[in-house]
């Protein structure tokens, strides 16, 4: 009886791992947001990189800020560099640590200015 708890134990341990290692693996996070003016995709690299592509609205500037309530992290706001008409890029240290943010994508162009937040999981 005592082996089989023990080897019950021991493959709920290694599944633990195995689930625990994918979660932190880093890679690339996406996530989509929508306002009234502006529709963004937002895909954040395992360097840290965030690369937004304004899908609805024409986008003259892009600013892109980070927060983690839960452990009291603010990033200062970083302008993000056209890449191509639509494709936006803002490389900085936006991310710091692995965990749940809250990322804020300022939108500006013809139809005025929006904020879209979004909230991604990095894994860094």
């Amino acid at each position: 009886m005592m082996r089989r708890i023990l080897a019950a134990a021991c493959l709920v341990a290694a599944a633990m791992t195995v689930v625990v290692g994918c979660l932190v693996r880093p890679g690339p996070v996406t996530a989509h947001g929508a306002g009234t003016r502006y529709a963004v995709t937002l895909t954040i690299d395992g360097t840290g990189t965030a690369d937004i592509v304004v899908d609805r609205g024409g986008a003259d500037e892009v600013v892109v800020s980070a927060t983690m309530p839960q452990m009291g992290h603010a990033t200062p706001e970083e302008a993000a560099q056209r890449v191509e008409p639509g494709h936006f890029r803002a490389v900085g240290d936006l991310f710091p640590m692995s965990g749940v943010w809250e990322v804020a994508v300022r939108v500006r162009g013809n139809a005025g200015e929006e904020v879209i937040p979004l909230t991604v999981l990095v894994a860094s």
